[in-house]
């Protein structure tokens, strides 16, 4: 999971340009002093920066935390993973976490050789042009929404992860031309999600989906369909979470260069 934490860093970095005067000294402060600010309380950095709380929790909240103690705490994880002596036993030798690792490496590396370059290219061209971007997904898929939330959240894209089905289904109902909706289904069946995909379809909004079967109803629904393996395994959901996430990943690095 470094990547993740070391993608906090590269989000303060990226996010400059939103940023008040004091919430750039802020955060100049964080990226000097990123272990230090691990260990205190807003009330410490607040009387430290001669700032006020509600200004780092504005900080934290722009950059897609709901606070500063969920901020602090992928900071803090950002920090023990960087203080990790080199010589610890390496996780991937212990069975069970090494059968988990190739798992999820497999599933991750499958699922890049189904996809091309020009469709992760023109994802990210429907993304950039969309005044809105709506994110569907139930389950496991509902935590793969809200990441992407999270991660294009902080690149300054308008959206919304919707996990509840009646919810979706109302927000779908004010999606228009100019919105972009995701629907998340590994096995492309999810009634929900295919419900509020049709719905947002009717009303002209381009459909982006990411299943796990290029058959599936759900599929057949999409301007553009993002494949992804699965396995049935005990691991299942975690994986397809993984999959989700590296997709992610690669979208949000392309639309940062």
């Amino acid at each position: 999971m470094e990547y993740l934490a070391e993608n906090l860093i590269y989000g303060i970095e990226c996010s400059m340009d939103k940023f008040t005067k004091t919430e750039e000294e802020l955060a100049h402060y964080i990226l000097q002093r990123p272990e230090e600010v691990s260990q205190l309380t807003i009330s410490q950095i607040a009387k430290k920066l001669h700032i006020s709380p509600a200004t780092i929790t504005r900080f934290c909240q722009k950059l897609a935390f709901s606070g500063f103690n969920e901020f602090r705490h992928e900071l803090k994880r950002f920090v023990d993973l960087r203080n990790t002596p080199k010589n610890m036993k390496n996780i991937k030798q212990v069975d069970y976490f090494a059968k988990l690792y190739q798992d999820h490496l497999g599933i991750i590396d499958n699922t890049f050789h189904i996809t091309t370059y020009d469709n992760i290219q023109k994802a990210v061209s429907f993304l950039t042009k969309a005044n809105k971007i709506h994110v569907y997904g139930i389950g496991s898929s509902g935590i793969a929404a809200q990441e992407f939330k999270s991660k294009f959240f902080r690149i300054g894209l308008t959206v919304e992860a919707i996990t509840d089905p009646h919810q979706s289904m109302m927000d779908a109902a004010l999606s228009n031309e100019t919105s972009v909706v995701i629907g998340i289904s590994i096995s492309g069946t999810t009634k929900e999600v295919i419900s509020a995909v049709k719905i947002a379809k009717k009303q002209g909004a381009c459909i982006l989906v990411f299943t796990g079967d290029k058959n599936s109803e759900l599929s057949k629904l999409g301007d553009l369909t993002l494949l992804v393996t699965s396995k049935n395994s005990m691991h299942m959901d975690k994986t397809s979470l993984h999959c989700f996430r590296s997709f992610c990943f690669l979208i949000y690095y392309i639309q940062s260069w």
